[in-house]
């Protein structure tokens, strides 16, 4: 047998918080069905969640799982997947984040980590060369994830640590808590931060000085120069690397982007910004703050941004700026001042927040207020009015802490308009319980695919490969729209399962594939790994029928983006068709072999994709159609 490192660690530990145990099982368990990150942490959790526990149940499982790829020269592999029960709902919750954490769990001697139980005082892991250790945390509780980060660092003397916290918010169990890896990498989404403090686990600290190697070396490193090499010669490379994303692609003033509705204006009102404010945060403007831009492990891209700002109420310096960031901070609440949306960006990465859903929270309350719903009573004095800059930055302190009106705030919009009553119910923008970020009535295929995520209202699951690159339809086109969709959900599960990212643009799935076939020595091909994706989307689903009432009722927008047409702008007037949505969904449901009349899973449909186990499963709880 050879002693050749695998591209694999070779174990899962399986730590339980409660017991203050951890057990060691191979890897190889689940890898020859699943293969590796997101797909490998979904089975996992599958299969340690049992139905009818709440996201915060000590039972709950919260899984680590790095991708197949992390820790090899492939370019571009350093996304880790976060999975557990979504703190929204109690369906399928899953975050994705990339960073160095990855890397180094494998160097350290692990694939993924299954994180059970409660611990009775706070804890953080020490993940180090083949060992899982629980550690005292009484020294980082209610520090952010910042100083969380350089006190482990510092107590175990070593700078090279790789750390995933959580902040106050994951502390407070707010719902929109986020895990932050390397200061600016944010596994957001789901409330995956919520779960990690109802386990009072403060954080997850990895070194290790293993090997990680491939099956066929040659074979590996000549696809991977041949990636790198198409990289290269992509056209827009140079400005990402001289700018980050934002200032190359999405952030320009001149961007279409402005214009296809991915940026919600005013808590959803509209979906178009005039371009007097578009040119106050644009790219452009944002040149005077970049310093450098920052990568990846293993990423030629470089594609996030070292912005500062020197001086003045918000001096903060960070790295990171996206297309989400301009939505959360900017176009959402109709703000203009640009330092102090880069200053709320870098202080949700310290608090621990996800952007996303913490500001679509914030907004509805921004609506409630302009109705004369709340008052500056209710809002501990502040006057939550569009474009007022200090009250979001002041609300996002308040939410994660659960201060004031920020306790109101930090279940999400859905309960808080249940609490609130007075018509509020008609601001809320959610999918399947979960604040959501995106426009969905522009681009119809990427609203489709925010719509029915498995993980409710986020636009990665489907969205970002057929309806940002190379799909040739008009931007509000409904055209093979159910199919599209059903390619970008196993291409994303593949994505995930390898821990390449989405942001190495110029590259697509058949130059990923050779790579992995080679690391891993075996002959699949990008059909091969796409039936995985089908799988693994598949079981998402299942979780979904098994843990909650989700059907075909829960595969609709919100009734603001369902029924109010974009206010203004190039597409003004542009509205969701409601027959049209609907055969969307029959064909989609179609081509997956789901129930029509139900959105459920078949019999049929899951024996003739290899998943007659997780038919069987469901059947006992009575959530399978029998056909």
């Amino acid at each position: 047998m050879s002693n050749r490192p695998s591209v694999y660690a070779g174990r899962i530990a399986h730590v339980d918080l409660t017991s203050g145990t951890v057990r060691h099982e191979p890897t190889s368990d689940y890898a020859r069905r699943w293969i590796g990150g997101r797909p490998l942490n979904t089975a996992l959790v599958w299969d340690a969640a049992p139905p009818g526990i709440s996201w915060d149940d000590p039972c709950n499982a919260l899984v680590f799982g790095a991708g197949v790829l992390c820790g090899t020269l492939a370019p571009g592999s350093a996304r880790v997947s976060v999975d557990s029960k979504n703190a929204f709902n109690d369906g399928m919750g899953s975050a994705n984040v990339g960073g160095f954490f990855g890397a180094e769990l494998k160097f350290a001697g692990f694939d993924h980590l299954v994180i059970t139980g409660r611990a009775p005082r706070p804890v953080y892991l020490w993940v180090r060369d083949g060992e899982v250790e629980i550690r005292d945390a009484d020294f980082l509780w209610g520090e952010t994830t910042w100083e969380t980060e350089h006190r482990i660092r510092t107590r175990l003397s070593d700078e090279r640590i790789r750390v995933a916290a959580i902040g106050p918010a994951g502390e407070n169990r707010v719902r929109s808590a986020c895990i932050i890896c390397d200061r600016g990498c944010s596994a957001g989404g789901s409330g995956c931060g919520a779960v990690m403090g109802s386990k009072n686990l403060k954080a997850v600290a990895v070194r290790g000085k293993g090997a990680i190697g491939v099956a066929r070396a040659e074979e590996f490193m000549d696809a991977v120069y041949a990636a790198i090499g198409k990289v290269n010669r992509w056209k827009e490379i140079r400005n990402i690397r001289g700018a980050g994303f934002y200032g190359a692609l999405g952030g320009r003033l001149e961007s279409p982007a402005w214009e296809w509705g991915y940026r919600p204006v005013r808590n959803g009102q509209d979906e178009y910004w005039g371009k007097d404010r578009i040119a106050a945060i644009s790219a452009e403007k944002m040149q005077a703050y970049r310093k450098g831009t920052v990568s990846c492990f293993s990423c030629p891209i470089s594609c996030k941004p070292w912005l500062e700002i020197p001086a003045g109420e918000f001096a903060i310096q960070g790295e990171g700026w996206w297309n989400n960031s301009a939505n959360s901070f900017c176009t959402k609440f109709d703000n203009t001042n640009l330092e102090s949306a880069i200053y709320a960006h870098y202080l949700t990465n310290q608090l621990g927040l996800d952007g996303d859903d913490a500001a679509q929270a914030i907004s509805w309350a921004f609506e409630c207020y302009e109705h004369g719903l709340i008052t500056s009573a209710d809002t501990d004095g502040l006057e939550l009015t569009w474009g007022n800059h200090d009250a979001l930055v002041a609300m996002l302190n308040k939410l994660a802490r659960r201060e004031g009106f920020g306790d109101f705030l930090a279940d999400g919009a859905v309960r808080a308009a249940e609490r609130l009553g007075k018509g509020s119910e008609q601001f809320v923008i959610a999918v399947k319980g979960q604040d959501s970020l995106d426009g969905v009535r522009i681009n119809k295929g990427w609203g489709f695919g925010v719509v029915l995520s498995p993980v409710a209202g986020r636009h990665l699951r489907g969205s970002l490969g057929p309806f940002w690159q190379g799909n040739e339809n008009p931007v509000n086109s409904y055209k093979d729209v159910p199919a599209l969709l059903l390619f970008g959900q196993k291409e994303k599960a593949v994505q995930d399962m390898l821990g390449y990212c989405s942001y190495v643009y110029g590259l697509k799935l058949e130059d990923w594939t050779p790579i992995a076939a080679a690391a891993l020595g075996c002959d699949m091909d990008a059909d091969a790994f796409l039936d995985v994706g089908l799988k693994a989307h598949n079981l998402e689903k299942a979780f979904n029928a098994l843990h909650t009432n989700f059907s075909r009722k829960d595969d609709y927008p919100c009734d603001r983006y369902y029924n109010e047409p974009v206010a203004s702008g190039p597409f003004k007037g542009e509205r969701l068709d409601h027959p049209t949505w609907d055969a969307m969904l029959d064909e989609h449901y179609r081509l997956h072999g789901w129930d029509v009349a139900t959105g459920l899973q078949t019999r049929s449909g899951l024996t003739a994709i290899g998943m007659a186990d997780v038919a069987d499963r469901l059947a006992r709880h009575g959530r399978l159609i029998e056909t």
